[in-house]
């Protein structure tokens, strides 16, 4: 058995041990139907958009969720590979969004082994110490590599300018340098209705910032002042364009 050249993307949902922690009453010790409900909710949109439960549907992609991770895999030549993944995983932020969630995430291109029933390699090693080590906010970083490698696997009826130009569609560029999916500006071109949902997740966004950033931690609090930070940009530049 040898490793595969594949890209690796490896997600984990932020502050998850304290959304376990208020599935649970603190009173009587008791189970908090609804908070659970949410949770299950969360991750059965995971499932569905990832096409988890239906592996006949993934073709070359391989995906394994345990617990708050998941691990979305392919084949590096892969003809859109990279977009495919990026779009799959922009709607996971913004459907967790819409349920209150972020996650963090890191995407690498290395030897791997991704099976139904394996998962390891160097690429899986170096996809968690990204999302743990560098991607530092709420946010999904790679480098330019990935978007290089999505370029050269370029769909048929895709010029590789044309696969540029879609992958660079829905990422971002960081103060450090590192691209990050752009799950706060790009959802208004997702969402079904732009102008009437895309307010609301605004919101939404807002609210999770609003409760967050009154983390004691200030290793918690600095995730959430990030996100602060790119809405207060985002919401000043609506505004100087509506003032035009």
């Amino acid at each position: 058995m040898n490793y595969e050249d594949r890209v690796i993307c490896f997600l984990d949902i932020l502050g998850f041990g304290s959304h376990i922690s208020s599935s649970i009453d603190k009173v009587d010790g008791g189970d908090k139907a609804e908070k659970i409900k949410e949770l299950a909710d969360a991750f059965t949109r995971i499932r569905e958009i990832l096409d988890i439960d239906r592996p006949e549907d993934r073709h070359d992609k391989e995906v394994t969720q345990f617990s708050d991770s998941v691990v979305i895999s392919f084949p590096a030549y892969s003809e859109s590979g990279v977009f495919d993944a990026l779009l799959d995983i922009l709607w996971v932020q913004i459907s967790l969004a819409q349920k209150g969630y972020l996650c963090r995430g890191g995407v690498t291109r290395g030897r791997l082994i991704h099976t139904p029933t394996l998962l390891f390699g160097p690429a899986m090693v170096e996809a968690y110490t990204l999302e743990s080590k560098a991607a530092l906010y709420p946010r999904v970083i790679l480098d330019v590599e990935i978007v290089n490698a999505g370029v050269a696997a370029h769909a048929a009826h895709h010029s590789p300018i044309h696969e540029q130009q879609s992958i660079l569609s829905l990422l971002e560029r960081d103060m450090d340098g590192m691209y990050y999916i752009d799950y706060i500006t790009r959802a208004q071109s997702e969402l079904d209705d732009p102008e009437l949902d895309y307010p609301g997740y605004l919101c939404q966004l807002r609210k999770i910032v609003s409760e967050g950033i009154l983390a004691k931690d200030p290793s918690v609090a600095i995730k959430y002042k990030w996100l602060r930070e790119k809405l207060v940009d985002h919401l000043r530049a609506v505004k100087e364009n509506a003032g035009e």
